[in-house]
């Protein structure tokens, strides 16, 4: 009956969450076009900063080139960062500063002659698909150039950028394209290629190259890569400037009196994550540690449950309904083991005191009483000791996946799982369980020190709100629901179990009626 409860409880809270559940607006991509005036200087020429779910971009007449990538997201445990070399952006007003003389991603050269300014001849974002496009158009030695930008709303930390350039002369033209422009400083970024199918950060020679993977700046929490990925054949550049800055990129060559030549390429600038890396084919320039790999089946897992359902709100809740029923064996072998040896307290007290001058006849008496009553005191540790990896786990996938729950519709009242609770109601709510648990359902010690466990009971979920209030509300949603099933599962448990000792009971005081009674069951008077 109780078992039939829980299931009906479970069922019920399903369908409260389904009646209630508000999907949130699909998240866009937005521009908005930064006018600067004519200086003595310079010209009057226009920036364009886009933004997207995770970073805000700027784009400019200047060249042509992409002067800022800001990540405004930052997942629990990482911090916003500007990714293009020179360039430095306040984390409050978004306002950017350049390094003088620096050479922006995306500037070219044909010939050693350097462009001007560029016209920004399209931006737009297509209605249907979402896609934002910013085309700049430029004169190069008498060439025409041309820079085709696309960002996708569903592309996380890509960018697609194509370069075509239009040759009329009679001789074949050297373009170069910089990626960056970078002083190296300790500890910092390192300029790395991808030669061979292998990371680099060394410049292999020419004839050693058998295919240039793209080029860029790394370190251990983000990466601004960019890959070749069709068109015209690339090689890679490395020089070091005047400054002593690292100048880098990869160049190829336009042929004479053609309609166009074309390099198509794609930049991921975002976090060091192996699973987003190896979406845009990088996944070389990664290699997670134990930990990491195990995490990424788990990451596949839920992600393929998000796409199921359409929301990650969803898939969290089915990939803790079916955690929980995978462990339930091991729970309840364990719920039932400490509630044994909770009612062996008082045995094992009275043993304690008698022996506690001989410690070995102490262990001895009480592994007599584990064997007599059929008891493994290590049972109840073993479940815990297989769910602590398990659970630590989930945890770290959930974390992990930030940037795919972020682009997730909300959920409930909670427009991104991947920040905190707005509300703290999914951190009242656990808390709110895990102390009814506490107080009506789990054994207490008969102990000297059972005041000081109950109190601890008390405590422990209210501190442990105090300290993770601010965790994902993905993560406060995992646990609310393991709470939840935890407590449900004790209360069968403990059903159970009073089931079982008013059998026991019952069987007790019948058989004294029978041994206490004449041969034709009457009871004998004084006797």
């Amino acid at each position: 009956m109780a078992k039939r409860r829980i299931v009906w409880g479970l069922c019920c809270l399903v369908l409260a969450l389904a009646s209630c559940t508000a999907l949130a607006a699909q998240r866009s991509i937005t521009f908005e076009t930064i006018q600067h005036e004519k200086t003595e200087a310079r010209e009057a020429y226009s920036d364009i900063e886009v933004t997207t779910p995770l970073a805000r971009i700027i784009l400019s007449e200047q060249g042509g080139v992409m002067k800022s990538v800001f990540l405004s997201f930052a997942p629990y445990g990482s911090n916003v960062a500007e990714l293009v070399a020179g360039t430095t952006t306040n984390i409050k007003t978004f306002e950017r500063t350049y390094l003088a003389n620096t050479i922006f991603p995306f500037a070219v050269s044909v010939n050693g002659e350097t462009e001007g300014l560029y016209q920004l001849v399209e931006k737009n974002v297509d209605p249907t698909t979402g896609v934002f496009n910013a085309v700049f158009r430029g004169t190069v030695a008498g060439m025409t150039v041309e820079k085709r930008y696309t960002i996708s709303p569903d592309a996380i930390y890509t960018i697609g950028f194509a370069l075509s350039v239009k040759n009329p002369t009679a001789t074949a033209a050297q373009v170069q394209m910089t990626v960056g422009d970078y002083v190296q400083k300790a500890g910092g970024l390192d300029v790395t290629y991808l030669l061979n199918g292998q990371p680099a950060t060394q410049l292999l020679a020419r004839e050693s190259i058998k295919t240039f993977g793209g080029v860029g700046l790394m370190n251990k929490q983000t990466v601004f890569f960019l890959s070749p990925t069709s068109g015209v054949s690339m090689d890679p550049t490395f020089e070091r400037t005047a400054s002593g800055s690292q100048h880098f990129g990869f160049s190829f060559i336009a042929q004479p009196q053609t309609e166009e030549t074309t390099a198509k390429s794609t930049l991921y600038a975002g976090r060091r994550r192996f699973l987003l890396m190896q979406e845009a084919g990088i996944q070389a320039l990664d290699h997670p540690g134990v930990g990491a790999r195990m995490m990424i089946p788990v990451i596949q897992f839920v992600d393929l449950l998000a796409r199921a359902t359409g929301n990650y709100g969803w898939a969290i809740i089915l990939f803790t309904i079916l955690t929980r029923l995978l462990l339930w064996p091991l729970m309840n072998k364990q719920m039932h083991s400490m509630a044994r040896l909770q009612r062996l307290q008082p045995k094992m007290k009275r043993i304690q005191e008698r022996f506690k001058d001989d410690k070995a006849l102490l262990q001895q008496r009480l592994m007599e009483l584990y064997k007599k009553e059929g008891i493994n005191p290590m049972s109840g540790c073993l479940p815990m000791v297989i769910q602590l990896p398990i659970i630590f786990v989930i945890w770290r996938a959930i974390l992990y996946a930030g940037e795919r729950i972020h682009l997730s519709p909300g959920f409930l009242w909670m427009p991104d799982l991947s920040l905190y609770d707005p509300y703290f109601i999914l951190v009242v709510l656990t808390t709110a369980i895990m102390i009814f648990q506490q107080w009506k359902l789990t054994p207490q010690p008969d102990s000297e020190g059972a005041a000081g466990t109950k109190y601890f009971g008390y405590v422990f979920p209210v501190l442990m709100a105090i300290l993770l209030w601010k965790f994902p509300a993905g993560l406060w949603l995992y646990y609310l629901l393991t709470t939840a099933a935890q407590a449900g599962q004790q209360a069968v448990v403990n059903e159970q179990l009073a089931r079982a000792d008013r059998l026991a009971a019952a069987t007790s005081v019948g058989d004294l009626d029978l041994g206490d009674g004449d041969e034709d069951g009457r009871s004998t008077p004084g006797g």
